[in-house]
C-alpha cells in the first residue's frame, strides 16, 4: 500500500475498526498545523504495517479457529497470547468470542 496516495479518508477505511478510527480522526483534529505531517505519517505507517501484517494474523487466527482457541507454539512463550489474540481481534472489528 505504499503507494498508494493517502488521504485523510483513505486512512481511516483502512483502519479496521471504529475506536482506532476515532483516535485517528481526533488527533488530526487537535494536532497543531505544523504538526500534521508528522501525525499523518505515524498513522500511514501504522496503517502499512497492519495491511503488511494481515496475510500472517489471519492465518494465525485460522489456526486458532480449527484448534479450539489454541495458537500455534511459537506464540504461547509469552503468556500474553489471550490478552494479544484479543487485541488483535478487536483491532479487525471482531469480538474475542469471534477469535476463539
Amino acid at each position: 500500500m505504499s503507494e498508494q496516495t493517502w488521504t485523510i479518508d483513505s486512512i481511516a477505511h483502512a483502519l479496521p475498526h471504529p475506536v482506532s478510527r476515532q483516535k485517528f480522526l481526533a488527533e488530526i483534529n487537535l494536532a497543531p498545523v505544523d504538526q500534521l505531517p508528522d501525525v499523518i505519517a505515524t498513522w500511514v505507517r501504522l496503517v502499512e504495517r497492519l495491511d503488511a501484517s494481515r496475510p500472517a494474523l489471519e492465518r494465525t487466527l485460522q489456526f486458532a479457529q480449527n484448534h479450539h482457541g489454541e495458537l500455534p507454539h511459537q506464540y504461547v512463550d509469552d503468556g500474553k497470547t489471550d490478552e494479544w489474540l484479543d487485541q488483535w481481534a478487536a483491532s479487525l472489528g471482531r469480538g474475542s468470542s469471534d477469535a476463539a
